[in-house]
């Protein structure tokens, strides 16, 4: 055992030693300093001084959108109060969760503060800040973590500094020092300072912002901090050269770039000006890639480690300011008044909230118009192309391809993959990104690089393995089962900006070749005028044959038609891709749900029971080889099959999805099925769909509206009305579980509810028809107008004179049966629940099922 005046003796020797490490980084600080530190700002100094703070309110009185989002705050906060200080609790390697909540609620409550002088925000906050300095560390070997509580603390510091007691400021600039400061110099904590990526930002900022706080009273320590960062922060931002396209993506972008924002904002307010980090080649150009990086659909060009969905990007709020550009942020006011601003995520644009009006209480909204750029081009470390045909809601076409490499951050082996959207439908998709988590607790290594470890390493990294991070599992080639090479680079070698097609083409023999198989591979992706796109594959084998894989991921459900068609559907449409090529191909469909039942190509047995479960997918493509010394050439062609629509105009007809789409289960008892009327006037879903709308509407005030359309299983049984669960046919028609079989029985049956709260309240819908099926003359339904007690219908198998034939499109025809005679007119403004109710009053035996509704739409 260790003697007790020994171990002192050694821990004394080790503080000392990082305080020397401490001391020796600080002298070593640039002889001439970057900044006059003496003429550093006032506070409050970091992004809102007590001028812009009047500015942004009155922005806020003058802005709805703005209210939208002070109102949201101002509520989280009074939340935030409720709720316990912090404790700190590590997840894996990370205290990030704690910390970015400890953000998120310094935040808040310090722009409340200021807003409101109420003093239960400033209470509140000083109580969480000690809590957190009392923290044994700000885990710096995960520094992300150190940089987001820093950056936190700072803001709450500096905003709130005349009214914190003193007592709480020097423990605040105590904890700074000793749980920030110091330990972001030694070696095994500051990876970030040699990174090109979103540590390098994230970090820098969270420190930068704390020195600024608390320069006055401890200088030595500030300035080294700040100068350092000037000289470290040069690297992520060089990685925005020459276009703008930011290479880990475009959810890293909202937290890269975020970050970057607010240092180069908090120096230029604290100390005048950022001295020339945001004039880097390309930065400045950032917000219009960004602006591109979500199709028609909603859902981003998720490629590398990236989400699909669409979050807030208050970020763009500075690029519109600084560039004068308001089109920047017209989706992004689209966004906030769709919700997108005011929700609870726990998110990266949840937490720096605030900057939206802090960065946009100068901006002109009067004068913010939809963009007018089709395609934007990015080159650089991984370069992109994206096309966005038409910027008015969900019209138009969507494509993203790209490039790159696998030596970026949070890069994937999906060099070539693309992305499409028609009219908010997305028809080929990305996987994108795997909760770090999840892999990290199976003992999965997905970190390193080809620097750190060499391209051979690398190549065979435990990363490559993930299912979703493969190139076999991307919109991309593959060829003899190889996974792509590391250590090639695609490139855009020529795009196609102006004219009949919009896209670009890629050269992916750096990343196919190991030993020069093929002498040439391209890739050309492109929108043809404005109407279908097209993929354009040429492999030229070399010496020996290659096999090649073409895969695409989708969502939609997809059917070989014959061998050169797949027809792929949802929500009611319909895309064809023909496929055609000089040599000979098989089309294959492949699964992608599960994983761990499929058979892994680079290796015995299949992927590992770590990956995710990726529901509702499917993979798509076909096979072939390529003979020695020739060329292949391959088009694939996506074309949106028009379905001409034969209902009457204002008219929409809820059909049952086939094949079946809808949720369902044993303690299903309810389904809420949102249905968007869009701008053009389509009916669609808005999510997975329990029914597939048609129908076009011309009422002006119904247009970009979405109502909500409930149905309710019931059973009625000796002690009342109960609920039961809801089952869905394999042709999606529904039915009630707890019977002796899944359809509607004797005494089951539903109730109806239509969230009609976003219309006008001179809207009306009006319900005309429902569908029944397996409905023999012996059987009997009573449908009751439950707004109108004295209304009902006895709908018998024997009324056919009911039963009307209702064309929906020229192949698609259902039979419906009126019933008008119930008036059932429902006005806008209102939640209509359970407005009909049906009931299955036939003999035990008898059993039948729900296939659709109709309403007329005035």
């Amino acid at each position: 055992m260790l003697h007790i005046k020994n171990y002192r003796a050694t821990v004394s020797l080790l503080i000392g030693m990082v305080l020397m490490s401490f001391a020796i980084q600080a002298q070593n600080a640039p002889a001439t300093e970057t900044y006059n530190y003496a003429k550093i700002a006032s506070h409050p100094r970091l992004l809102l001084n007590n001028e812009d703070e009047k500015a942004m309110a009155k922005a806020i009185g003058a802005v709805p959108e703005f209210k939208k989002i002070d109102a949201f705050i101002k509520e989280s906060a009074d939340k935030f109060i409720l709720q316990e200080p912090l404790v700190f609790e590590k997840k894996g390697k990370r205290l990030l969760a704690v910390s970015r909540k400890a953000f998120t609620r310094l935040y808040y409550w310090s722009y409340s503060y200021r807003l409101t002088k109420d003093k239960k925000y400033l209470d509140r906050a000083e109580k969480e800040m000690l809590a957190l300095c009392a923290f044994e560390s700000w885990n710096p070997s995960h520094f992300l973590d150190t940089g987001e509580m820093c950056l936190g603390l700072a803001i709450a510091y500096d905003w709130m500094y005349a009214d914190l007691k003193e007592s709480t400021k020097q423990i605040v600039r105590k904890a700074i020092v000793e749980k920030a400061f110091k330990p972001s110099y030694l070696k095994e904590n500051n990876f970030f300072v040699e990174s090109s990526g979103n540590w390098n930002s994230v970090c820098n900022a969270g420190l930068v912002f704390g020195a600024l706080a608390i320069m006055e009273d401890e200088k030595n320590e500030c300035v080294p901090i700040i100068e350092r960062a000037m000289k470290s922060n040069l690297l992520p931002l060089a990685a925005y050269a020459p276009d703008g396209n930011y290479p880990e993506g475009p959810g890293y972008w909202n937290y890269g770039t975020s970050f970057q924002v607010m240092l180069i904002a908090a120096l230029e307010s604290a100390l005048g000006s950022d001295n020339g980090l945001s004039k880097s080649p390309g930065f400045m150009k950032t917000g219009n890639y960004m602006q591109f990086a979500a199709g028609n659909s909603g859902s981003l060009f998720n490629y590398s480690d990236c989400g699909e969905r669409q979050v807030a990007s208050a970020t763009l709020f500075w690029f519109a300011d600084k560039t004068k550009n308001t089109s920047l942020i017209s989706k992004e006011m689209e966004l906030i008044n769709a919700g997108y601003y005011t929700v609870a995520e726990n998110s990266d644009s949840e937490r720096i909230l605030p900057n939206a009006l802090i960065f946009g209480k100068n901006l002109n909204f009067s004068k913010t118009i939809l963009p007018t750029q089709k395609i934007f081009v990015g080159h650089g470390k991984i370069p992109v192309a994206i096309v966005r045909t038409d910027w008015n809601g969900t019209n138009g076409q969507y494509l993203g391809i790209k490039g790159g490499g696998a030596d970026a951050g949070h890069s994937h082996l999906d060099q070539g993959s693309f992305v499409y959207d028609v009219n908010g439908l997305r028809w080929a998709m990305d996987f994108g990104l795997q909760s770090y988590i999840t892999l990290e607790s199976k003992g999965v290594d997905i970190w390193g690089s080809i620097e750190e470890k060499g391209a051979e390493k690398w190549q065979a990294a435990e990363r490559w393995d993930v299912f979703k991070y493969n190139n076999f599992n991307h919109n991309t080639l593959s060829i003899n089962n190889k996974k792509h090479n590391v250590a090639g680079k695609a490139t855009i070698i020529e795009s196609f900006e102006k004219g009949k097609e919009l896209g670009a083409k890629v050269d992916l023999a750096p990343v196919l070749n190991f030993n020069n198989e093929v002498k040439m591979a391209t890739r050309k992706a492109v929108i043809v005028d404005e109407s279908y796109l097209k993929i354009e594959d040429v492999v030229e084998a070399n010496l020996n044959p290659v096999d090649l894989r073409w895969n695409m991921a989708t969502a939609a459900t997809a059917k070989i038609v014959d061998k050169n068609t797949i027809k792929l559907s949802q929500k009611g449409k319909v895309m064809v891709l023909k496929f055609t090529a000089n040599i000979p191909f098989t089309l294959v469909l492949r699964p992608s749900e599960d994983p761990s039942k499929i058979k892994a190509e680079f290796k015995e047995g299949n992927y590992g029971d770590y990956n995710q479960i990726n529901k509702g997918t499917s993979m798509l493509g076909f096979d072939c080889q390529i003979p020695a010394n020739t060329k292949a050439n391959f088009t694939v062609t996506f074309t949106e099959q028009k379905q001409e629509l034969k209902l009457k105009p204002n008219v929409i007809v809820l059909d049952a999805t086939d094949p079946n789409t809808a949720s369902e289960g044993d303690a299903k008892y309810f389904d809420v099925s949102p249905i968007q009327i869009t701008d053009s006037g389509d009916v669609a879903p808005t999510e997975t769909p329990d029914w597939n709308p048609y129908g076009k509407i011309t009422v002006a005030k119904a247009l970009g509206k979405t109502f909500k359309f409930r149905i309710d299983a019931k059973a009625i049984t000796s002690t009342g009305i109960a609920e039961a669960g809801i089952d869905r046919s394999n042709n999606g028609q529904l039915g009630i579980r707890g019977g002796g079989n899944n359809g509607i029985e004797k005494n089951e049956g539903l109730l109806l509810g239509l969230d009609l709260s976003e219309f006008d309240s001179a809207t009306t819908f009006k319900l005309t028809k429902i569908g029944f099926t397996l409905f023999d003359a012996t059987e009997s339904c009573v449908i009751n107008n439950r707004k109108s007690q004295n209304k009902m219908l006895v709908y018998k198998g024997s009324d056919t004179d009911l039963v009307q034939d209702v064309k929906l499109t020229a192949d698609r025809q259902i039979k419906l049966v009126d019933v008008s005679s119930l008036g059932i007119t429902l006005n806008g403004g209102l939640n209509h629940q359970d407005f009909l109710s049906l009931f299955n009053t036939g003999d035990e035996k008898s059993t039948f099922r729900i296939s659709g509704f109709e309403f007329e739409v005035k």
